[in-house]
Formats: C-alpha cells, sequence, structure tokens
C-alpha cells in the first residue's frame, strides 16, 4: 500500500468528519533481503467504536473512498486485519522490487533502497502526511492517528538510524514522535556471525585440542613402555627366569655329590683306583666271576647318584 494514499484516505475521512481524530492506525515494516528485494508488510486500520456495525470497507465507501483506493502492489495478498480495537487491512508482499514501491508513491520523497559500498541506506518520506509545509495541516494529519509507525530490517545491524529505536539489525521509527519529515536508516548489508555459532565454535575447538592432548600423552606413553619390554626374554625362552612354584619352574641341575672315599681295608681296594687283576699260580685256571649287578641309577633333585662302589674281587687262592 502507498502510504500517500493511505494519507489521502485519511484526508477524506477528515474533511468529512472532523470529529475523527485519534482513530487511524498505520503500522508499515520493510524487511531488506537484498538491494534488489524486500519483504512488505502494512496494516491500515480503524476502531471499531468509529466503524460501528459497518466493516472498513463499507466504512471507505460510504465516506467517498474504498480499499481500492489503497496502492496494492503486483503479487501482493490482501486479507482482512482485526484485533481487540481496530479493524481493517494487511497487505503483503514478499520478494517486491523496491522500485514498485517508489513508483507507486506520490510523496515527494518516496521510499528508496541504495546500496552504498557495505551497507543499506533507506529512506522514506509522507508516512503521515506531516511533510507538507503547512504546519497546521501537518498536526491535523497527525491527529488522525492514533498509532504510527516505519520498521525497517536488515540484513546487518544498523549503524545509523535518527529518531528511531535500534535492536541490532531493526530501526523502528515512532512517526507520531519523529520531528523529521522524512526517516532514513543506515545498516550494514553482511550479517555478522550469530553469537551461537561462535560458542559452538569456540566448544568444538575445546574438544579438538583435548583430544589432541590425549593422544600425545598416550603416544608418548607407549613410546616409554617400548625399550623395556624389548630387554625382556619372551615368557618359556631361554633366560627367562620363573620363580618357584609358576609353571615351567626349573632348577639348575647342581654337580653331584663328592662322596669321601672310604679305604676298604684289608681288602686292597680304593675307590677311584684301578682294579688290580689277582695274581694266580700257573696251571690254576681262573674261573671267571659274574661281575655284580648293579642297581638302577635312581634320580635326584640335585642331579643323578652314582652308584655305590662294588665290592672288590676276590682274591685268587
Amino acid at each position: 500500500m502507498n502510504a500517500k494514499r493511505a494519507l489521502g484516505v485519511v484526508g477524506v475521512l477528515l474533511a468529512l468528519m472532523l470529529a475523527l481524530t485519534g482513530c487511524v492506525k498505520l503500522n508499515m515494516s520493510v524487511k531488506v533481503n537484498n538491494e534488489k528485494s524486500v519483504d512488505y508488510e502494512v496494516v491500515y486500520a480503524i476502531q471499531k467504536s468509529v466503524l460501528g456495525d459497518k466493516s472498513f470497507d463499507e466504512f471507505m465507501e460510504s465516506n467517498g473512498t474504498g480499499s481500492q483506493g489503497m496502492d496494492i502492489p503486483d503479487g501482493a495478498t490482501v486479507v482482512d486485519y482485526e484485533d481487540e480495537k481496530y479493524k481493517g487491512k494487511r497487505i503483503t508482499a514478499a520478494n517486491l522490487d523496491p522500485a514498485k514501491l517508489a513508483e507507486s508513491s506520490s510523496s515527494e520523497s518516496p521510499f528508496e533502497l541504495k546500496r552504498d559500498g557495505d551497507f543499506y541506506v533507506i529512506s522514506m518520506g509522507g508516512v503521515t502526511g506531516s511533510e507538507s509545509g503547512d504546519a497546521s495541516s501537518s498536526a491535523m494529519a497527525k491527529s488522525m492517528f492514533d498509532e504510527a509507525s516505519v520498521t525497517f530490517t536488515f540484513p546487518g545491524k544498523v549503524v545509523e538510524a535518527n529518531g528511531a529505536t535500534v535492536d541490532g539489525n531493526k530501526a523502528t521509527f515512532d512517526m507520531l514522535s519523529v520531528k523529521d519529515t522524512v526517516v532514513q536508516a543506515k545498516a550494514e548489508a553482511n550479517a555478522g556471525i550469530p553469537l551461537w555459532i561462535i560458542w559452538i565454535l569456540v566448544g568444538v575447538l575445546v574438544i579438538a585440542a583435548a583430544l589432541v592432548l590425549l593422544f600425545v600423552l598416550l603416544r608418548k606413553r607407549s613410546s616409554q613402555q617400548q625399550p623395556a619390554l624389548a630387554g625382556a626374554a619372551p615368557y618359556g625362552q631361554p633366560g627367562y627366569a620363573t620363580q618357584p612354584g609358576q609353571e615351567g619352574y626349573q632348577s639348575q641341575p647342581q654337580p653331584p655329590a663328592q662322596r669321601p672315599q672310604q679305604d676298604w681295608a684289608g681288602q686292597g681296594y680304593t675307590p677311584g683306583a684301578p682294579a688290580q687283576q689277582p695274581t694266580q699260580s700257573p696251571g690254576t685256571q681262573q674261573q671267571p666271576t659274574q661281575p655284580p649287578s648293579q642297581p638302577p641309577v635312581q634320580g635326584h633333585d640335585d642331579g643323578p647318584v652314582p652308584p655305590p662302589p662294588s665290592a672288590p674281587p676276590a682274591s685268587g687262592a
């Protein structure tokens, strides 16, 4: 809807009903997508107490004009609007070319959106008719409105908006308190990184740093254990000493105990000395003697035990 045309409707109402004061609501919002696209919305409504039993269209027609007198951009959607206090029309248009708003405006300061380097600049006048050179006419036009506001929303942060309430990337003008006839706002063209994304990135970096530190510590510990394991013989291999009570334990072989030599007195035999052959007289035939059977060698924990010495051979007669 063209703001100037809306004021034309207000002018008709003013001319026909001088008592109609403080009963009109006009709220306009423009969201900038880029320099060639905006989302546009305007609510134009009149108090229910003034409308009575009539609808908004019936009231406008009965006073010499109609809602068709309001400019509706191509592709816009028009729906009835109603709240606790007002009835009227809501007009919306998405991805609207800003040039169409400028073409439909009859104001001396039409809507304008331009790109200035890394910034967007919006300017607009004639919202409440206060741009009239006649101070009394401007005051009367403002008196018709109970509520009038214009909100500009940008992709980036607002850096300049005289007379507006700024909230991040949004600037809102109260047209009943603004003294200037033309409102203007400047904002960054590119949106900054949201704070919640920054916190997520910080958290990811902290977790990544902790994982890297843990990996380095584990790798260092593993490298310190490998030399100690390399010097130890594998279990069950030569050089691996097991403790008593463990599987595979074997005692070290001990040398055989030295038994004291005994002198077989009277028998002419000394253990360890070579056996002497008995002398025999000529003509006497010596009977072969059978060597005594020797007991089997018995095992011992300290090694094999040598058999006891055999009896000395009998001397010949």
